[in-house]
């Protein structure tokens, strides 16, 4: 009986304190827990510049793909996109991500001023049109729900768009001890 009970209060503390490690993340986030970041698709499309405020207004920052792990999560979220939900624009199955080349239009730059060729995630999609190299015309970054990879597109077009933030994560739940627990001597 005793082994029950102490059976029972270990497997409830790992739940208490697995639901504790991300009763933190914000409503609509989406945790992914190999990237320890949790990532809100935004259904009202902004310009790139005007998304990438609102995601800091609200402690966060544009989405980064810093791994193929992460653009595959990220991709999922989009797949899973209600489109009809998408207000202000017609153009609905591209979210933007924190990826531009503003500042120089021949080098892609993510949101922590990485170059994404030495940093990060920098497939680009295999039909991704090229608008312009004109430096005056620079473009941002996004992603749709179907093409493995990155595409370009007119910052100043309006897009739904992905926050993310950063949030602790806990590995995995480390049971080595139980066989310890499980073969103390019962009173």
């Amino acid at each position: 009986m005793r082994l029950l009970l102490v059976f029972t209060i270990f497997v409830v503390a790992k739940a208490i304190a697995a639901d504790a490690a991300y009763s933190s993340v914000p409503h609509g986030y989406i945790v992914n827990k190999e990237a320890g970041k949790a990532y809100k698709v935004v259904y009202h499309a902004q310009t790139w510049a005007r998304a990438k405020m609102d995601c800091e207004t609200h402690g966060a920052s544009l989405a980064v793909p810093k791994s193929q792990q992460e653009f595959h999560f990220m991709q999922r979220l989009v797949r899973g996109m209600y489109y009809p939900y998408v207000t202000g624009t017609r153009y609905k199955l591209l979210v933007w991500l924190g990826i531009s080349n503003t500042e120089d239009s021949n080098v892609w730059m993510n949101i922590d001023d990485e170059d994404i060729n030495t940093t990060g995630y920098n497939k680009w999609a295999s039909n991704n049109v090229t608008f312009s190299n004109d430096p005056m015309e620079p473009h941002c970054a996004g992603m749709d729900g179907v093409n493995p990879g990155l595409r370009e597109y007119w910052c100043h077009l309006h897009q739904p768009y992905i926050c993310q933030i950063k949030v602790q994560t806990f590995g995995q739940p480390n049971y080595n001890n139980l066989n310890d627990i499980l073969e103390q001597p019962v009173d």
